[in-house]
């Protein structure tokens, strides 16, 4: 068998394969990224979770500043002492890391954009 006669006894195969290709291409580019976007939606936290973050912080008068990069939020606090771990973990921080003059917060997304309209 020849090459020309390979392609004519399986053309349409070849053709049916390369479309389907391309759309599943075309799919996973172009489709999929559109469909995550929309279902990233950022919940507002109440205003009875804001208290009991700002709280958990030491108050808004210990809160010098909020600043957050991604899910890291870096807080600057007057007095550490007043910081309370516990409540922020059940409130959706995973980690913190203590430093001499800031508090960093690993968090998610959402909760660092509520965060950030902290300041």
């Amino acid at each position: 068998m020849t090459f020309s006669e390979f392609l004519e006894q399986y053309a349409l195969l070849i053709s049916a394969l390369v479309a389907a290709v391309i759309l599943v291409l075309i799919i996973l580019f172009l489709v999929l990224p559109k469909l995550s976007k929309k279902t990233r939606e950022v919940e507002v936290l109440t205003e009875d979770e804001n208290a009991v973050i700002i709280n958990a912080l030491g108050g808004s008068e210990n809160i010098i500043e909020i600043s957050s990069q991604g899910s890291r939020v870096t807080v600057t606090l007057k007095d550490q002492t007043k910081f309370d771990e516990e409540t922020l973990k059940k409130h959706g921080v995973s980690r913190t890391i203590i430093m001499e003059e800031k508090i960093i917060l690993l968090v998610s997304e959402t909760l660092a954009t509520n965060l950030n309209k902290l300041r």
